[in-house]
């Protein structure tokens, strides 16, 4: 993670210690850190950050439910990240659940079992709010030129759309397609089979089919991609056993790379995917499906490249939280 890069104008000096939990339909993430300002600007110094797959989503597609094994992944998880952050002089917890929790229709179970075992209390943002704060996040930490970006961000239940035109934003749209839900519905055989890749690529194009309006006219603007399957696609290029986010952060992915990626990935199986360098044990599944969503919507919007960030809602529900409550 950049501890440089674009940063967040507010008015005054101030330093907190503070905790970010993204709770995503697939992954956890957890971000312990300072957050203040030098002379005007915000800056972010991590301090503790860890992450854990548990597919808190998986089967919602049918069900319409988190079911009882991925609600215990989940608070089991969440209960570590606490422990965490009771380790260090932290003020103040910020913590969002995105697709999964919101479309739930045990959502409330869930929310109950979370503040019963864990003591944290959690919002349920909706699919524009959770767009607008990952921008806050990505633009932190994007090197270069922000005025002008098409951010899409992949999850495991959603992916947004963001537009911003002149450095304020023209559009953000969600869309009820992400790597979880793709993969229980599509991805049945091991490798997927030509006619699961078919109906794969038809169903991404389907709903992303009503952006192309606003996306595929937008050549002057830079293509900037967030979220586990953008990362992790940069640290297999890199080739990554380790994850290394400053070496993810920023980094450039040709159009021909991603389709590249995308094709090697669907023709292996997993358990050949899991012996490549740089694939987080647990996405083996998902990157298909992550990959395709990415090469797709590049496709869709006439992108030739695409630029990573490794920052994104973890930070921005930070910055949003400083700014509206320190510093103004």
């Amino acid at each position: 993670m950049l501890l440089t890069g674009k940063q967040t104008e507010i008015r005054n000096d101030r330093s907190m210690i503070m905790a970010g939990i993204d709770i995503g339909t697939n992954t956890l993430r957890l971000l312990i850190a300072e957050v203040r300002s030098v002379q005007g600007r915000i800056h972010i110094r991590p301090i503790f950050e860890a992450r854990r797959i548990t597919r808190l989503g998986e089967g919602i597609v049918d069900s319409g439910r988190l079911s009882p094994s991925a609600m215990s992944r989940t608070l089991q998880a969440l209960k570590e990240f606490r422990a965490a952050v009771s380790e260090h002089p932290v003020d103040r917890i910020i913590g969002v659940a995105t697709s999964a929790v919101r479309e739930a229709g045990n959502r409330a179970l869930f929310l109950n079992r979370l503040k019963e075992e864990t003591g944290l209390d959690v919002e349920v943002i909706s699919g524009e709010e959770e767009a607008r704060r990952t921008l806050l996040g990505v633009r932190y930490g994007l090197e270069g030129d922000d005025s002008n970006l098409l951010v899409l961000d992949i999850g495991g239940g959603s992916t947004e759309w963001i537009v911003v035109t002149g450095g304020q934003i023209q559009e953000m749209k969600t869309l009820d397609v992400g790597v979880v839900k793709l993969t229980d519905r599509y991805l049945i055989t091991d490798p997927p089979s030509a006619e699961n890749q078919q109906q794969l690529i038809r169903a991404i194009e389907e709903r992303f089919r009503p952006m192309v309006p606003s996306v595929g006219r937008l050549s002057g603007h830079r293509f900037v991609g967030v979220a586990g399957t953008v990362t992790t696609l940069a640290a297999l290029e890199l080739g990554l056993k380790v994850y290394d986010p400053l070496r993810v952060q920023n980094l450039r992915l040709g159009f021909e790379r991603v389709e590249s990626w995308y094709r090697k990935l669907v023709g292996m199986t997993l358990d050949e995917r899991r012996r490549l360098a740089g694939l987080e044990r647990g996405r083996e599944d998902l990157i298909v499906a992550g990959a395709a969503l990415l090469w797709v919507a590049m496709r869709m919007a006439g992108a030739k490249e695409v630029v990573v960030s490794d920052d994104g809602l973890r930070e921005g529900v930070l910055i949003d939280w400083f700014e509206r409550n320190v510093t103004r």
